[in-house]
């Protein structure tokens, strides 16, 4: 599918083609017709013009007979024109995804012969979406990362009916310094994370919504909120890096065990708990670990088994609760060691992959491996967050493609791998030290899609728009920002943000656009700001827009604070309008006030700049 100013330049290709073709028909007609004086280009000038436009309008009077054969040759070329277009709209869905779908509008031939096809399953949508495909995956859970960005309760009353409703079964929570420790573990907690009662009002929406909760507890890796505290120190595997504790630290599993203890609690009656430990950088590098390696003649791969079965049986053997782990660590570890670790008896794995490879970086050999060793088998994705740390806003093609791959993943295994069902993560940090990337409001057209895709096996048009009617979108949904042009409007949970963040994202376009002008690089440059030589009028031609860019600026950014205050706290208000929106903003009140002072400037020195007249001037 195709923006909507993208249509009329294609929209005159396709017509000059589709008059190309039926002139050229018409022309081969008449080959073998009564008219084939005409055929001659000679035939049009001269004596025998006449004759000719005489001829030419004898075609609009000829019988019945040539008539029908030219209708019925003008519905041939038509005809192939629709299979080949059809054809190759397919072979772009198997290599590229679409750019955009337009709502409530039915496309004709004229808007896109691509969309044949769409067209043809449109009509047949409504007996086809009724129809549960055979051998679906069982859970579709959608990661909520909580991590130093807290939505309001608030805020999730209205999202948790609209996931169930894009066909979401539940939600796996990362808590993180979200959750509200206590006792000895109060320090875990940051200073604006939800209260107990937060949890359980949490817990109760997502239960009327029939949305499952998996708590998510980090056991190994990625335990920045706790090893950057002066009171946990100690446990760091490295003295320096506060990501990876220490297993062979005779506190670690006691401290681990209370944070499942005290999520557990607040957790009644979940039949998962994710325990993380994933990226689990810097293993058996201290001199504790280094002695229990050599002690037990122990490779590395033997100590992070030792340490997770530990933390999985404890989980199991207390709670009745089935752990599940992320599966980086297990792809470098032979077969042999699992098995004999045992580790499969307490384990659900869970296999994620992000970005575009999966069949590359996930080869048969470890499907095999795992199926031989997990009674149970999770695949990740990524609806948001995936592509760099401060980005403000989702490609929704980038992440369309990544659940096409794995669905194509699912059916190629899903004979002989017991699939429990898909995570679509939605990563709002990096990691605990990360800026804020990718907010979720902003997101919620990618996860739509995305489990539209997963239930469905579809992005064609009519999929697309019944994403748009659940969104309440009026006109457009954009899926690869390369070709965003406006701001799609849509009325869902956090809607007002979505539309700001795409239009911060245009105008940083536009503003890049205006720098990277040559009238700017070329006589505009900080060096000449900065010597006060600088020539009107390339800074008048090259900077034209920056008043009013510059206005437009500062409304979004009011526009963002206003929508961001509907679903975060004042913290992440801040946060974001930080991050993604004053550092543009200044610069550009800078360079404009530079400009407005240049404008007065009527002489300007000798070269060279640096001397001492430049400078007193």
């Amino acid at each position: 599918m195709i923006a909507p100013k993208m249509f009329p330049r294609r929209n005159a290709r396709i017509l000059t083609g589709i008059g190309f073709l039926t002139i050229a028909g018409l022309m081969v007609y008449k080959t073998v017709g009564p008219f084939e004086s005409t055929k001659n280009p000679e035939a049009l000038h001269g004596p025998r013009a006449k004759s000719a436009r005489d001829d030419a309008a004898d075609l609009l009077t000829q019988s019945p007979q040539h008539l029908r054969k030219q209708k019925e040759y003008e519905n041939q070329i038509l005809a192939n024109i629709q299979k080949m277009s059809a054809h190759k709209a397919m072979q772009r869905r198997m290599n590229h995804d679409p750019m955009g779908v337009i709502l409530h509008k039915r496309p004709s031939l004229l808007q896109g012969l691509g969309r044949v096809r769409d067209m043809k399953e449109q009509a047949g949508s409504v007996v086809q979406r009724s129809v549960v495909p055979e051998n679906q995956l069982k859970h579709k859970i959608v990661h909520l990362d909580l991590k130093g960005a807290p939505p309001k309760v608030e805020y999730f009353k209205k999202l948790f009916p609209l996931l169930h409703s894009f066909g979401a079964t539940g939600l796996l929570m990362e808590y993180e310094d979200m959750f509200p420790y206590w006792g000895k573990l109060e320090f875990l907690s940051a200073h604006n994370a939800y209260a107990k009662g937060d949890i359980a009002d949490i817990i109760e929406l997502a239960k009327k919504s029939s949305l499952i909760i998996i708590p998510l507890v980090q056991t190994f890796g990625h335990m920045e909120h706790v090893l950057k505290l002066k009171e946990f120190a100690e446990l760091r595997e490295v003295p320096n890096y506060p990501q990876v504790v220490c297993p062979t630290n005779n506190k670690t599993l006691p401290l681990i065990k209370m944070m499942i203890d005290q999520v557990m609690q607040l957790h009644p009656g979940t039949d998962w708990l994710h325990i993380g430990s994933d990226e689990v950088y810097n293993l058996g590098e201290c001199t504790r670990c280094q002695q229990y390696l050599l002690h037990h003649q122990f490779g590395k791969s033997d100590l992070f088994l030792h340490h997770v079965r530990s933390v999985a049986k404890y989980v199991k053997e207390n709670y009745d609760v089935q752990p599940i782990m992320w599966d980086d660590e297990f792809r470098k570890i032979p077969l042999k060691a699992m098995e004999d670790s045992k580790v499969g008896e307490v384990l659900e794995i869970m296999v994620w992959k992000y970005s575009s490879g999966i069949m590359v970086d996930l080869r048969s050999d470890i499907w095999e491996k795992y199926s031989t060793v997990f009674g149970g088998i999770w695949v990740a994705s990524a609806f948001k967050g995936a592509a760099n740390p401060d980005s403000y806003i989702t490609n929704i093609n980038d992440r369309l493609s990544n659940h096409k791959e794995w669905m194509e993943i699912f059916e190629l295994y899903k004979s002989t791998i017991p699939f429990q069902g898909i995570v679509l993560t939605g990563w709002q940090r990096f990691d605990h030290f990360g800026v804020l990337c990718e907010l979720l409001p902003q997101a919620v057209p990618s996860l739509a899609v995305n489990l539209m895709y997963i239930n469905e096996r579809k992005a064609d048009h009519g999929a697309l728009v019944k994403v748009g009617d659940m969104l309440k979108c009026s006109s457009f949904i954009n899926l690869d920002l390369q070709y965003l042009e406006y701001a799609n409007k849509c009325d869902f949970p956090g809607s007002a943000f979505y539309e700001v963040s795409q239009k911060l994202y245009i105008l940083k376009r536009d503003i890049n656009t205006m720098m990277k002008n040559p009238h700017v690089t070329g006589w505009v440059s900080d060096y000449n700001i900065e010597h006060n030589f600088v020539s009107p009028q390339h800074a008048e031609q090259g900077l034209q827009d920056l008043t009013m860019l510059l206005f437009d600026y500062g409304k979004v950014m009011n526009e963002a604070e206003t929508a961001l205050s509907d679903v975060f706290d004042e913290y992440t208000v801040k946060e974001w309008i930080s991050l993604n929106v004053k550092p543009t903003h200044t610069k550009l009140q800078k360079l404009h006030a530079s400009i407005s002072k240049l404008q007065k400037v009527k002489y300007w020195p000798r070269r060279p700049l640096d001397s001492t007249e430049t400078k007193e001037l």
